[in-house]
């Protein structure tokens, strides 16, 4: 096997994967990155790609997609049984929509950038998360690398997949998703227990973050540190139309906790029962519904990241402790 084994997705970011592959090829060539690479013909075909890597002696992977493709990636980590998953490395070259693991890692948004810091190798050992949900009735597992989220987050999250399948593209596609979204939506009776503390009563949303954007730039868990062994847990309780609308500022600045009816969290487990049942989305792909148990996993696996990450984890270690 060569050092690195490249995954594109060529419809990542509306076909952007496609059409940028070339580009992003002769830049890993240009940097001397030793590497072989597939191209995904079908949802979840990365997760076999990555697992029949592994079982070859593969060790090194680059992500060439959005956030659903490295979450794949990262979910054939974890089904492979060669290694730990602690010797497995992944880079990513963002193409997607929302990018939203490459923000909450610095990783550069330009490709020379980006792939410069693949070849100098600045990695960092990730926390990651695993959630049990149910599909059909059925129990299933899923495990993420960024964040997770139930009720109006999941919502969003399904409409904004469905507008990607319909062809529309652009930045602009979860601020549409939240205003259509606002107007269907009901908030569910539930109850969370955040390690061994119980939440009851009506919900609007639930968000489980090991990084801190989600939602194409959103910062729903501002104070998150990857590698604390703890999801960041931000609880939304019912709010009005209107309240959401006014304050929609708060997603994006990082300020959502200082709003009167949303309360953050630590904690490395997470149950979740609703009535009516909460949707789930991990890493923006729509998953199924509640009851949900969520787990944390600390230092599970070896990514690349930014050059100024490594500052920003330190400052705010200090400031949250």
């Amino acid at each position: 096997m060569k050092d690195w084994f490249v995954i594109v997705n060529p419809v990542a970011g509306s076909g952007r994967g496609a059409r940028d592959w070339p580009q992003i090829k002769r830049l890993l060539e240009k940097h001397s990155i030793d590497f072989d690479y597939r191209i995904t013909e079908r949802k979840h075909h990365a997760v076999e790609l990555t697992v029949a890597a592994v079982k070859a002696g593969c060790r090194k992977f680059i992500c060439v997609g959005g956030d659903g493709t490295h979450n794949e990636i990262v979910n054939g980590v974890f089904i492979q049984q060669e290694v730990s998953t602690q010797d497995i490395t992944i880079g990513v070259v963002a193409v997607g929509t929302g990018n939203d693991w490459a923000k909450s890692f610095s990783v550069p948004s330009d490709y020379t950038s980006c792939i410069k810091a693949i070849s100098k190798g600045v990695t960092f050992v990730q926390d990651v998360g695993r959630v049990e949900y149910f599909e059909a009735r059925v129990k299933q597992m899923r495990y993420f690398a960024n964040a997770a989220g139930a009720g109006f987050d999941a919502d969003v999250a399904h409409s904004t997949n469905k507008l990607k399948e319909d062809g529309r593209r652009g930045r602009m596609l979860y601020l549409i998703s939240i205003i259509k979204t606002l107007m269907v939506f009901r908030s569910s009776v539930a109850r969370v227990t955040i390690d061994e503390a119980e939440h009851s009563g009506e919900f609007f949303s639930i968000t489980l973050g090991v990084g801190k954007y989600n939602g194409g730039g959103m910062m729903q868990m501002p104070n998150a540190v990857p590698n604390d062994g703890l999801f960041d847990v931000t609880l939304v309780h019912r709010v009005s139309r209107f309240n959401v609308i006014r304050n929609i500022f708060k997603l994006y600045n990082g300020k959502i906790l200082e709003h009167s009816k949303i309360f953050g969290y630590t904690a490395t487990r997470v149950k979740i029962s609703s009535k009516p049942h909460f949707n789930l989305e991990v890493d923006g792909e729509s998953l199924g519904t509640s009851p949900f148990v969520f787990t944390s996993i600390p230092s599970a696996v070896r990514v690349v990241v930014g050059a100024d990450f490594s500052k920003s984890i330190a400052a705010r270690m200090e400031i949250y402790g």
